[in-house]
């Protein structure tokens, strides 16, 4: 999908978009192959708060009731559908093939840890809680053990494979020990999708948007694929961490311990050929527009949020509003635009918001109004 029609569709599903430029999305959207594309775009960008997905699927039903395909959706800012196979989701850069039926539409609550189970809707994850979550036909889909999903001994050879989704909100942070033994800790405003079994010999395949820790569990035949934004990540077996969240410019993947190889998969790149090959304490990076770099970092910076630890090194304030945001699930409106590229360095563990906002304070003029959940902060 050409740049120009991603810019035309964010503007679409942001309400910013001229008449010229819908007629020309309507008549782009019309052709089968652009609904694929247009399909793919919408499922990888559904919990982006700043788009309309409903104004989305109606476009998308619109254009298509005249092949005899009705696209049901509901009014809800984040609502996930299940087509039939003949609606086959392309998921960018080569991504796992999803099917959904399209009858099913699926309501994601607030603030709440959530799994969406293929064929069996979504289940709410209470952290303080253990149980087994169970489908439809009272078979046993994974274990939860607080605030981790186990599915480990639950890929038996005839089990069908069907994608989970894991969404992790804001404020929160959540686990999952995969059927491999793969060990996933996701972070505040992430999801993982991933099957409930890997196929023995094929790759071990995943997909993140926000930012993940991985402990990936050793295997030479199978290599443990994770494809995030602009970035594919390729191991066998090793630690590393990757934050690709949509509201930020880059993607990053920091290698703790054994090595990767990394790939740029976005849509300037036609050969997904390994680009470079990372050792521990380096960082590849690449922005959409940009090509993978390469630099030493300190580790702890890029994953103390696994330990509850918020670790700023020299870091300019809006990259470290955007953190707030995530730990604390906080709304911040930055009026202090002086602010916005000052650098800070500190580590915070058991503070509140606004003690970390105090700390701040004491080096710079601002002053700030917190009601309830918003934080106004002004000169």
């Amino acid at each position: 999908m050409k740049t120009n029609i991603k810019i035309i569709i964010r503007q679409y599903l942001q309400n910013t978009i001229s008449e010229e430029d819908l007629e020309h999305l309507k008549d782009w959207i019309s052709n089968e192959d652009n609904q694929k594309h247009f399909r793919e775009f919408i499922y990888s960008h559904y919990n982006n708060k700043a788009y309309d997905t409903k104004k989305a699927f109606q476009l998308f039903e619109n254009a298509t009731l005249d092949n005899g395909v009705v696209v049901p959706f509901k009014s809800l800012r984040a609502t996930i559908f299940k087509y039939a196979a003949v609606f086959v989701v392309l998921m960018a850069l080569s991504y796992t093939i999803f099917h959904f039926n399209r009858n099913t539409t699926v309501e994601l609550p607030e603030n709440q840890v959530t799994l969406e189970v293929e064929g069996s809707g979504v289940k709410i994850l209470n952290p303080s809680v253990s149980k087994d979550l169970t489908g439809k036909d009272g078979e046993v889909l994974a274990k939860q053990e607080k605030n981790t999903l186990d599915y480990q001994g639950l890929d038996g050879e005839d089990a069908e494979i069907v994608y989970n989704v894991l969404r992790v909100p804001y404020g929160k942070t959540f686990q999952v020990l995969l059927p491999d033994k793969t060990h996933v800790f996701l972070n505040a405003g992430s999801s993982l999708r991933y099957p409930s079994k890997f196929k023995k010999g094929k790759n071990r395949e995943v997909f993140l948007e926000g930012e993940g820790y991985f402990k990936v569990s050793k295997n030479k035949n199978s290599p443990f694929i994770v494809k995030a934004k602009g970035i594919t990540t390729e191991v066998f077996g090793t630690e590393f961490n990757i934050s690709s969240y949509t509201d930020d410019s880059y993607t990053a993947v920091v290698l703790i311990e054994g090595s990767v190889g990394i790939t740029d998969n976005s849509e300037q790149q036609s050969n997904f050929k390994t680009n470079l090959m990372l050792k521990p304490n380096e960082m590849a990076s690449k922005t959409m527009s940009s090509e993978i770099s390469v630099e030493q970092v300190d580790i702890a910076e890029h994953i103390s949020w696994v330990d509850g630890t918020l670790f700023f090194k020299n870091e300019s304030f809006g990259s470290i509003v955007k953190k707030l945001q995530r730990h604390y699930n906080v709304v911040v409106t930055n009026n202090n635009k002086a602010l916005e590229e000052k650098k800070f360095t500190g580590r915070f563990d058991i503070e509140s918001v606004e003690q970390i906002l105090k700390t701040f304070q004491k080096t710079n003029n601002f002053s700030y109004i917190i009601t309830k959940n918003n934080i106004v902060i002004n000169p």
